[in-house]
């Protein structure tokens, strides 16, 4: 399988991601800043501006995702790297106390573990995740998310039935 690389300098390819954003998708804001481009765009278009960034604008790895809590909603940051030094954060948020959003898996494969964290730590849901399963807490027995800032932890009422 041959990887093409985006051609250019960094100004110009941080450019040209934006412009390919701009053209495609509503954006709510963006910003550059040295090696990176910031987009903020809603929710529901998570997965058609994944899409963009890799088949049509060649920013082939999905890094990272993180998740934060701001209590009553939660904050997604997805990096994308062009491995030519460029990266891309998408950013997005979604209100609610169980957080749903639809999954990346289906264009970035790494996408699998780093929902798999999310769900496992925020209790965020991904919906069309192919194995969404706790890759750290116990499966069953513990419905708690450790990340989210309304865990408590009381080790007798949290780990009952664990041991």
């Amino acid at each position: 399988m041959a990887i093409s690389l985006p051609e250019g300098d960094l100004d110009t390819r941080l450019e040209r991601y934006l412009e390919g954003f701009r053209d495609r998708h509503e954006l709510e804001e963006h910003d550059t800043k040295g090696n990176a481009l910031k987009v903020v765009i809603p929710p529901e278009s998570l997965q058609s501006v994944l899409a963009t960034a890799k088949e049509d604008l060649g920013i082939i790895h999905l890094s990272f995702i993180t998740v934060v809590d701001r209590e009553g909603s939660f904050e997604f940051t997805y990096e994308l790297l062009d491995l030519r030094g460029g990266r891309v954060m998408i950013k997005t948020a979604i209100e609610g106390e169980e957080p749903v959003i639809g999954t990346a898996t289906a264009v970035y494969p790494t996408a699998n573990w780093h929902e798999r964290e999310a769900y496992d730590m925020f209790g965020v849901a991904f919906a069309g995740h192919p194995d969404l399963r706790r890759p750290y807490m116990w499966q069953d027995n513990f419905d708690h998310h450790p990340l989210v800032k309304s865990f408590e932890i009381s080790t007798r009422r949290t780990f009952e039935g664990l041991r």
